[in-house]
């Protein structure tokens, strides 16, 4: 699958599963912590996770850059 903000979370981390510690930075920690982590995360993709978090369109950036960089190296074999 290509990479973009439609991307399911789950296909993310399955795939990238180090993409998970970037996610922790970004509003995934409080998830982990309110205990809903296995209810929200499958439903989530990575546009509805930025919203969910309300990134700031600079943090927006950063993360899908960051996630972008992981996932299509996983992708390409690297």
């Amino acid at each position: 699958m290509k990479f973009s903000e439609d991307i399911p979370l789950t296909t993310l981390l399955e795939t990238a599963p180090e993409c998970e510690e970037i996610l922790m930075k970004y509003g995934l920690q409080k998830i982990k912590e309110d205990g809903v982590y296995e209810i929200v995360v499958p439903r989530l993709t990575l546009r509805g996770f930025i919203t969910l978090m309300n990134l700031k369109e600079k943090e927006r950036d950063e993360l899908v850059s960051k996630l972008e960089e992981i996932y299509n190296k996983k992708l390409s074999g690297g």
